[in-house]
């Protein structure tokens, strides 16, 4: 017989205990019965204490509670051969331990979570040598590579952001240091797995891949974190600020991360559905892209648990005690409230039971247990199973995907490998994931090609793609017909652009020959401000300005130089006066000395510009 638990045998000395206050009990009630009234009257006025009852009872209650104590010690004894052969490879998982991960944007905080997520991967693991290190502003190594994974578990409890002196993020260093921990005179594969929200204060992580590309290390990285970051708690109760009063948010960096993982064929994978995340990483990373070697075998013995013998005696024990020395009466009451407690145990554990659960409805509940059950007995894959259709059942399809893919990897058993992958593709239908659907209704087919259900589900998958292609196509000619209809927008603009310049430049030449010399220079600058219609009447005033010049030189009357002044106030009223060249009263002496002296108007239209500049006012 050998007992997993020895220190329970301490809580033996509770029974000696235990047989002096049932002597110190007897006795009291002696002495008080003397006191109560004379010896002779005692039978007839109270029951007699009985020493058999009080020895009986006294008995059966030491027993049970030795009982007890035997149970909890988890007594084994018979035992079957096992044949062990360890297979794995070697794993050092590289715990980033700095005080960004104190930052709570994952419950309860990123290092605890981390801290749980290596205790549910050691569940799982397979034979692998598995070691710690930590790294912050330094790094060394926690624990060296074992297979006595208890070991890891307790350096494990032990770790917090102060158990590094160094602060800062050194991820360099933390490679390099995990890069030592292994032996490289061995075979075996070689991983590190590190888990850190990305940030790297010195910047030498990307570098240090190089040096576990060359000697053949696979980094499998675990973002632990949210790229919308999360304050940083100090020791104050507040959070961490910068020098100019800012509050500093931590923020997973997936970029770096993803490019460190890629850069030495491992994989990228972000805290999402909890244990499952590493699951992922394991059975879909690790497993493919390691191949595992020998690193032990022989046979071991294992014993079958006994314990459950004990307790149900301790049971017997507690009923005999408390129906001794009872009327019978009462002790037909005592046994009815005896059945009453086992059934109402049998109800309460049928509450607790997640099979019971899933099949009165409840489905969240179920959840919640078979997460339990599969944490407590990693190793049953039915707990994955029925944890992903709880999950399915419950709405929470990334968890049921999550779960049934895992249960695909790790069992070789027909039924359950078919059922899982026809749910797989029934949780990625759910999230729109229909190429993966796809998928799983195939490998379902080809594992069960009889059945109806995978058939039309797989049928139904494909249409659905189909017509999701077909409404992108559409989707996307129409874009193109948009976008060469803004192309043709666009080139008649240009071309009208064009033309209007083109008729700007066959209008600009024949003005110029028929203004006069005098004029070019305004004219000119008058041309780029003016509309159309300016320009037609300007040259239609041009004309009998030209007409009234000619007839003064040719010696005309006083009255026709008259009518040569009121066409040059025309002129000058549309071109000079409108394009805010002078003010009305520099227009109409310009009128009055128009045929003087043509220095003058020179004068005045210079000088017409210098007032326009003075007073700010736009003719």
């Amino acid at each position: 017989m050998k007992f997993e638990s020895n220190w329970a045998f301490f809580l033996l000395f509770i029974l000696p205990v235990i047989i002096f206050l049932i002597i110190f009990e007897y006795r009291k009630k002696r002495a008080g019965l003397k006191l109560f009234a004379d010896p002779d009257l005692l039978p007839a006025l109270t029951r007699p204490i009985k020493r058999g009852i009080i020895f009986f009872k006294g008995f059966f209650l030491v027993i049970a509670v030795f009982f007890i104590i035997l149970a909890c010690a988890g007594p084994r004894w018979g035992f079957h051969l096992q044949e062990v052969q360890r297979k794995g490879v070697d794993i050092v998982f590289l715990l980033d331990v700095s005080a960004s991960m104190q930052a709570e944007d994952v419950k309860p905080d990123r290092l605890e979570r981390a801290k749980r997520e290596i205790t549910d991967f050691l569940k799982i693991a397979a034979g692998d040598r598995i070691g710690l290190v930590l790294f912050a502003g330094d790094a060394f190594v926690q624990c060296p590579l074992t297979l006595d994974y208890d070991a890891i578990t307790m350096f494990l409890s032990s770790v917090g952001v102060d158990t590094l002196p160094v602060p800062g993020t050194d991820m360099g260093q933390g490679i390099k240091t995990a890069l030592n921990a292994f032996d490289f005179k061995s075979a075996i594969d070689k991983v590190i797995v590190m888990i850190t929200d990305g940030e790297d204060n010195e910047g030498q992580g990307l570098q240090q891949t190089d040096n576990a590309m060359d000697k053949g290390v696979k980094i499998f990285v675990y973002g632990i974190g949210e790229p919308s970051g999360a304050p940083i708690p100090d020791e104050t109760g507040g959070f961490k600020k910068d020098k100019i009063g800012n509050l500093i948010l931590s923020k997973l960096n997936e970029k770096d991360l993803r490019s460190i993982a890629k850069a030495t064929d491992g994989r990228y994978v972000r805290s999402v559905t909890g244990d499952l995340d590493l699951d992922r990483l394991y059975f879909e990373g690790i497993k493919i892209k390691t191949e595992a070697k020998e690193l032990e075998s022989g046979k071991i013995k294992i014993f079958e648990e006994r314990f459950y013998i004990f307790t149900w005696l301790a049971f017997v024990f507690l009923v005999m005690e408390g129906l001794i020395g009872l009327k019978p009466g009462r002790a037909k009451l005592f046994s009815i409230m005896a059945a009453l407690i086992i059934c109402c145990g049998n109800l309460v554990w049928a509450n607790e039971n997640p099979e019971e659960l899933y099949r009165q409805g409840h489905y969240q509940k179920a959840e919640q247990a078979f997460i339990k059950k599969d944490m407590d007995h990693p190793k049953d894959v039915r707990n994955r199973y029925n944890r992903g259709c709880a999950s399915f059942q419950n709405a929470n399809y990334e968890g049921a995907s999550a779960a049934f893919r895992s249960a695909l990897k790790r069992t070789d058993d027909k039924q359950i490998t078919f059922s899982s992958a026809y749910n797989l593709g029934n949780s990625l239908f759910k999230q729109g994931d229909f190429q993966g659907a796809a998928q799983a209704f195939k490998q379902s087919i080809k594992i069960n090609p009889g059945d109806e259900d995978s058939k039309y589900n797989y049928g139904l998958t494909l249409k659905t793609i189909e017509e999701n292609r077909k409404k992108e196509e559409e989707k996307q000619q129409e874009n193109q017909e948009q976008e060469q209809e803004q192309e043709q927008n666009q080139e008649q603009n240009k071309a009208r652009d064009k033309k209007n310049k083109d008729d700007q430049k066959k209008d600009g030449p024949h003005k110029k020959q028929d203004q006069n010399q005098a004029d070019q220079n305004q004219d000119k600058e008058d041309q780029s401000g003016q509309s159309n219609e300016r320009k037609e009447q300007a040259n239609q005033d041009s004309d009998q300005d030209d007409q009234a010049q000619n007839k003064q030189e040719q010696g005309e009357s006083a009255e026709q130089t008259e009518k040569s002044g009121q066409s040059g106030q025309d002129a000058g009223t549309s071109e000079e006066y409108q394009a805010g060249a002078m003010s009305k009263n520099e227009a109409e002496a310009f009128l009055d000395n128009i045929g003087e002296d043509p220095a003058a108007i020179n004068r005045l239209r210079f000088r017409g510009k210098e007032q326009k500049t003075a007073s700010g006012k736009d003719w």
